[in-house]
């Protein structure tokens, strides 16, 4: 029987947890920042306490609902005061300019001159390719690439292709 009521609140609770991440939006997770990433694991641990026996479940249910509310309050606060988004999520941080990487800056940030070597591999460029690079407040990198002069010497004949904005970006 315990069992059963164990899978019963879980249920519940799942629904609940589901149903409230809807509610907060794509934006909560698909580009967390610090206030949406405390807010996940507080959800997490209002589910978690609501799945023992001796919480009452609707306790669980209210404060997970709750907490759902106030990161959607935020969210809408957010949209029109930009101060309070600064607040809240952060801003970037410029790492790179002119495909030189400021290392008091990354430092600042604490980003490794190789993070920052594993983020150009995987955007297929290097330093000297990058205008700018900045350090986003999700904690991806985006990477703003210099524009590329046309190659007139090519041999095939095809021109260089511009590519700009490549990268993690949290903007």
């Amino acid at each position: 029987m315990e069992a059963l009521i164990l899978i019963g609140r879980t249920a519940v609770l799942w629904l609940t947890a589901l149903i409230v991440f809807r509610l907060m939006g794509k934006r909560t997770l698909g580009k967390m920042g610090p206030f949406d990433f405390a807010v996940a694991i507080m959800i997490g641990e209002a589910v978690a306490l609501g799945m023992e026996t001796s919480t009452p479940l609707y306790h669980a249910i209210v404060v997970t609902v709750m907490l759902g509310v106030l990161q959607w309050g935020l969210t809408w606060l957010n949209l029109r005061f930009r101060w309070l988004e600064r607040l809240t999520q952060g801003t970037p941080t410029l790492i790179v300019v002119d495909g030189k990487a400021d290392k008091d800056k990354l430092n600042e940030v604490r980003v490794s001159e190789a993070d920052l070597a594993m983020e150009l591999r995987q955007n297929d460029m290097t330093l000297k390719d990058v205008k700018e690079a900045r350090l986003e407040p999700s904690g991806k990198i985006s990477f703003l690439k210099k524009k590329q002069q046309q190659n007139s010497s090519s041999s095939n004949g095809n021109s260089s292709k511009k590519r700009s904005g490549q990268g993690g970006s949290g903007s």
